[in-house]
């Protein structure tokens, strides 16, 4: 942050040129340029939740195994990777494991009570 305020006070107040404040700082002229659009660090933000293609069909399948799960003891409660391969076994799922890894991880996440 502070390199970004600099950069855009050498440029701006002082009247550095572009290639002289790239050089000085130590940044491609374009990353200068991109400095100079915006008066504060725009960051990253994602307008929405990416959908799950493949896995969207099977979610309510999934959530019903994990409600299932909450009145059996801890050691019997399907993993990821158990779910996983029922998944494919029994529904047909043709995706991936990782998304199927991060939904139950997710869902475990949000059914947990406050204490």
């Amino acid at each position: 942050m502070e390199l970004y305020a600099a950069v855009r006070r050498a440029v701006m107040v002082d009247g550095l040129s572009h290639r002289e404040a790239a050089r000085r700082f130590g940044v491609h002229r374009n990353t200068i340029s991109k400095m100079l659009q915006f008066s504060v660090l725009p960051g990253y933000r994602r307008r929405e939740r990416p959908v799950l293609k493949k896995l969207g069909p099977h979610i309510a399948w999934i959530d019903g195994i994990l409600e299932s799960d909450r009145s059996v003891h801890a050691k019997q409660r399907h993993t990821a990777q158990r779910i996983f391969e029922r998944l494919r076994a029994e529904e047909g799922y043709t995706g991936g494991y990782t998304v199927v890894r991060e939904y139950v991880a997710a869902a475990t996440l949000r059914s947990r009570e406050m204490a």
